[in-house]
């Protein structure tokens, strides 16, 4: 059995078996994730969702493009795991780490794809939200869970079927902003969002109202105030700056719960 977060156990049970139950597909579907460095909060953190996903997404693969400083144990771990590894060249841009994920958009072998933070962890919140874009028309999703993530698209929080967002290496190629902090956010907002905005649902919990195509979760946020996106260290601590600062009784306007009573979203 999978090691699932202890932040994230109060309801699960009811959770994976409605996941366990949700229809199989003859679909490629990836999670993909960039892995560089040897910060323990990513290292492990990639360890941990392809741990989580067998529980979270079975059937789904989980990809790493890895840069060459990861650490051959790390990699062996994830290969054990059963991981998908892309092997990128060094470059001379600082955080063009960044857009590696974002390739998974020109793999031809893959029908679906979404794309996440390795220091984030995967949990049934998501996985039964991006269910319901599976089974809508559109051809991308994105996820705004928290008032922080108030912007077109963010960088760990999209997915797309193939064919959505064409030409993914060029469009890449000449983004002048490559080495940048947020330099992915930008081009996400700047680049992609006009291509896709008229082909994607949203989820979102906090600025439905503000941003074309959004509905509320299908679940109801725990009584921890988790959310998808949410940042992890090493040993599944999540950051509670976030939580405390930010939502920790902080009420969703009407529009944006599923049920009227989901004050929390």
């Amino acid at each position: 059995a999978v090691r699932l977060v202890p932040y994230y156990q109060d309801e699960e049970s009811s959770y994976l078996e409605q996941i366990r139950k949700l229809p199989s597909s003859p679909e490629k579907r990836v999670i993909s994730y960039g892995l560089y460095g040897t910060n323990p909060k990513y290292i492990v953190g990639a360890i941990r969702n392809t741990e989580l996903a067998a529980a979270y997404f079975p059937g789904w693969t989980v990809r790493f493009y890895v840069g060459t400083d990861v650490p051959p144990a790390t990699i062996k771990q994830l290969e054990g795991l059963g991981a998908e590894l892309i092997y990128m060249q060094k470059t001379k841009e600082k955080i063009a780490g960044m857009f590696w994920r974002f390739m998974v958009a020109d793999d031809p072998s893959v029908d679906r794809y979404i794309v996440r933070d390795s220091d984030s962890r995967l949990n049934p919140r998501d996985r039964l939200a991006v269910e319901e874009w599976i089974h809508s028309e559109k051809g991308v999703h994105t996820i705004r869970d928290h008032p922080n993530h108030k912007r077109f698209i963010n960088g760990g929080m999209w997915g797309a079927k193939h064919g959505a967002i064409q030409n993914m290496a060029m469009l890449i190629k000449s983004w002048k902003e490559k080495s940048k902090y947020g330099g992915d956010l930008r081009f996400l907002c700047r680049i992609v969002w006009p291509l896709i905005q008229h082909d994607q649902l949203a989820h979102d919990a906090y600025t439905c109202e503000e941003f074309p195509n959004s509905r509320p979760f299908p679940t109801k946020r725990p009584e921890n105030y988790q959310h998808v996106g949410q940042v992890f260290d090493e040993n599944d601590n999540p950051r509670m700056k976030d939580i405390d600062g930010f939502i920790r009784g902080k009420k969703v306007p009407e529009a944006c719960r599923r049920q009227r009573d989901w004050v929390y979203g």
